[in-house]
């Protein structure tokens, strides 16, 4: 490995796809989103224990609406 580049301890591994296809995505990537993640997902009161599996999906609405943003679907 090059001095250039800085070693980290990989905690994670993370996957992207967009329309069915993985994005390319290196380890200092995967571990940012990941831990974006799951700072977020600490903040909510239904997740108690330890994340072992996270899947988000997120689909683009054919049409926009207007919603009570404090609501649930």
């Amino acid at each position: 490995m090059s001095h250039l580049h800085k070693e980290f301890v990989k905690n994670f591994e993370t996957e992207i796809q967009v329309n069915g296809k993985k994005l390319p995505l290196n380890h200092f990537i995967q571990e940012t989103i990941a831990n974006m993640c799951i700072g977020i997902l600490k903040t909510l009161k239904e997740v108690d224990e330890p994340e072992k599996t996270i899947k988000i999906a997120i689909k683009k609405l054919d049409e926009t609406s207007t919603v009570d943003a404090h609501t649930y679907p």
